[in-house]
């Protein structure tokens, strides 16, 4: 193809006459391009034997003078097609130069319309089509020469330039997955096809111009910072079997947070069993809300529910359920005092960490008074109190702070945390909730490095009356251990929000329960009866456990129970006479003393109590509750909760529930479902049959922590062909 025909085809497509002066850079930078080649090839033969460069020079000078000839013509004719490539690429960027006179694009957009209407047996473009290509090219623009805020930076020594284009350009507006469809005729591929070809000749230098963007058959996601494996959690056995003659007490701390269910679905969900340490057992079960009775009034903030059962697991033995169930406060909830203080570091950016940090926040203002107070602090490379004490009245100050947040910066905090309780004091209300609400995916440098110093500075701070609640976000980086050590100190809870449901759920559907405690320090001690009891397993609580002489010690801190909220414990126990785990001694007791029982605790199993503070008081008080032997029909409430014990207890190895399988779980879950007016169990059922299938094809061995959900380099997309 010589030049003559080459401009009578370009005169044919209507295309405006090209600019010499841009032709002959895009020459230049053509032949630059081919000497480089040239250079490139000559490098790779370094890289040779000596033999083998010897033989290369050799076969080199014995070649027939036709084939040098040859070899030249194909050199020749080879930049003769790459001169006339070159020559559409100047034509169609000196095209798209004129495209910032409203006129010449007018026109150009008439003649591609023309076209596509004019081919034979082709439908017809929509205006709707026509009008989204006039849109993006008004909006095109040069690569930027900095990749966009939230992509990753490639070096470019890594990769070519052809593909640094392609892997920093813009993403493709999602207007266009709508007009997928309009694209089907031959002639859209062909104009698709020239505007692909434009795309992968642009230049980024010379002064040339970038050409349009071209069609991308899917848009990939930007990669986002994502942290893997790094996930801390707290190491513990699971309680073991005790014997009534040997340690007939005892003695722990309540639990209200539901962190480790939320993460527990969410691996699941991602198709990986979780981490054994993951799986506490009571945030699976306390994690759904039960109907259990409340107390009468909030003078005694709650009211302790027990039944006897038959264990499903393990013939002969009995389950002992207790559930709580705290003062619901309803619409008289005191006034908030409440400090964000937010994560702002560069592991921060990903769609599941800031950004559902602030759609989260502002779920949570929908929860508060009029008259209540909101304060923003950040933390990352250096903390600043972002929105001082607000009302939630100027609800749209609070929400164009949260909206400024941005992730950045490595995380070390300076006084992140000293700023959130400053800005608590300055605003502290001694008839109200004070509380700071720290959200963060587990980078905890909020400016005491030390963790027991943080845990102390957090303990020290909670006798004021400013409480600490941990909200955790996003995976790979989350310190799980640190954020239950904080919530348990700050006297607040510690959930983990791994989507805007969850988030929901916390902060509103819970908020009460989540920021008005009822009441504080709530431990449980239950002395079991060793005529009746032989022995008894605390199924969880392992993190929780107390010393017996701790329960009647007000100075040892406890857990916390919000307005509304249930707390379930269950005791695994074996009757006297039962098949016991453990072989009786041979030579009788080791104890001397005999264990008096009087004849009227005959029918009782155990004898519960339960110790408490109210929020602003330093003295505990006593609730006592007798438990008695009478095995009963268990409600939905009660066999929901079972369900969800024997769940946990298989995801931790299930070393205590015999054949009990996960088909038994969805069979009991199903009875207990209930109402079920947010689908909470429907979920739960749904995660067990899924669980099931991982166990399966795992061998029932939880995995490391999955790269499912980590954004992997997108796949290059390719030009369309030409017809």
């Amino acid at each position: 193809m010589d030049e003559q025909n080459l401009k009578k085809i370009l005169e044919n497509q209507g295309v405006p006459p090209s600019d010499v002066n841009a032709k002959k850079r895009a020459l230049n930078l053509a032949v630059a391009e081919f000497k480089a080649h040239q250079q490139e090839k000559q490098k790779s033969s370094q890289g040779m034997s000596f033999l083998s460069r010897l033989t290369f020079k050799t076969t080199q000078t014995r070649r027939d003078p036709m084939e040098q000839a040859s070899k030249k013509k194909l050199v020749y004719g080879g930049m003769a097609t790459a001169m006339a490539v070159v020559l559409i690429a100047g034509v169609t960027v000196s095209q798209y130069q004129n495209f910032g006179k409203k006129e010449a694009f007018d026109e150009s957009l008439r003649l591609a319309s023309a076209e596509i209407t004019a081919a034979p047996g082709t439908q017809e473009a929509s205006p709707a089509y026509i009008e989204a290509v006039k849109e993006e090219n008004k909006s095109s623009l040069p690569t930027p020469a900095e990749p966009p805020v939230g992509q990753i930076a490639i070096p470019e020594t890594d990769l070519d330039q052809d593909s640094l284009a392609v892997m920093q350009a813009p993403a493709v507006d999602t207007r266009w997955r709508k007009l997928q469809a309009e694209r089907s005729s031959p002639a859209m591929a062909k104009m698709s096809s020239s505007n692909s070809v434009a795309n992968t000749m642009g230049f980024a230098g010379g002064g040339v111009a970038a050409s349009p963007p071209m069609f991308m058959p899917e848009p990939y996601p930007n990669p986002y910072y994502q942290e893997q494996g790094r996930d801390k959690f707290e190491e513990f056995k699971v309680n073991a079997v005790k014997q009534v003659a040997q340690e007939p007490v005892s003695t722990f701390s309540v639990d209200v947070d539901t962190a480790s269910y939320s993460f527990v679905r969410r691996m699941i969900n991602q198709g990986a069993l979780p981490d054994k340490d993951a799986v506490r057992v009571e945030e699976m079960i306390n994690y759904f809300d039960y109907n259990y009775a409340g107390p009468d009034s909030k003078a005694e903030p709650f009211k302790a529910n027990v039944t006897v059962t038959d264990d499903p697991w393990a013939e002969g033995k009995k389950l002992v359920h207790i559930g709580i169930k705290g003062y619901d406060v309803g619409t008289e909830h005191p006034h908030s005092n409440l400090v964000f203080l937010i994560d702002v570091s560069g592991s921060m950016d990903s769609p599941d960490k800031l950004p559902l940090v602030k759609s989260s926040m502002k779920l949570l203002l929908e929860s508060l008074k009029a008259d209540d107070t909101v304060s923003i602090v950040v933390y990352a490379g250096a903390a600043g109190a972002v929105l001082e004490p607000t009302k939630v009245s100027d609800k749209q100050k609070i929400i164009n702070a949260l909206d400024s947040l941005s992730a950045g910066g490595s995380t070390a905090g300076a006084q992140g945390i000293e700023l959130a309780y400053q800005l608590a004091e300055k605003n502290f209300n001694k008839d109200g909730v004070n509380r700071v609400i720290l959200a963060s995916d587990g980078d905890f440098n909020v400016g005491i490095s030390d963790p027991e110093a943080l845990k102390d500075f957090v303990a020290n701070k909670r006798k004021s009356g400013i409480f600490l609640s941990v909200l955790g976000f996003g995976q790979g980086n989350l310190n799980d251990q640190t954020t239950q050590v904080l919530a348990q100190n700050g006297n607040g809870t510690a959930a983990y929000i791994d989507t805007l449901n969850e988030a929901r759920k916390v902060l509103v559907e819970e908020a009460s329960s989540t920021l008005f405690p009822i009441a504080k320090d709530v431990k449980i001690q239950v002395e079991f009866n060793p005529k009746a009891v032989a022995e008894y397993r605390l199924v969880g609580y392992e993190t929780r456990h107390l010393n017996r002489e701790d329960f009647n010690n007000d100075v040892v801190d406890a857990g916390d129970i919000g307005a509304g909220h249930t707390v379930t414990a269950i005791y695994e126990v074996t009757p006297v006479g039962g098949p016991t785990s453990v072989d009786p001694l041979r030579y009788g007791e080791t104890k001397t003393e005999e264990h008096k029982v009087d004849a009227n605790f005959g029918n009782e199993l155990a004898f519960l109590k339960i110790r408490y503070k109210l929020p602003d008081e330093d003295t505990s008080k006593l609730i006592t509750t007798p438990i008695k032997g009478d095995v009963t029909t268990p409600n939905e409430d009660v066999t929901f909760s079972t369900a969800v014990a024997g769940f946990g207890q298989l995801l931790k190895g299930g070393n205590y529930t015999g054949k009990f399988s996960y088909d038994d779980v969805v069979t009991l879950a199903q009875k207990g479902k209930g109402a079920d007016t947010f689908g909470y169990r429907a979920e739960f059922i749904n995660l067990v049959r899924l669980a099931k299938s991982l166990a399966s094809s795992q061998g029932s061995v939880p995995i490391e922590q999955p790269i499912i959900g980590v954004p992997t380099p997108p796949v290059q997309p390719m030009p369309l062909p030409l017809e």
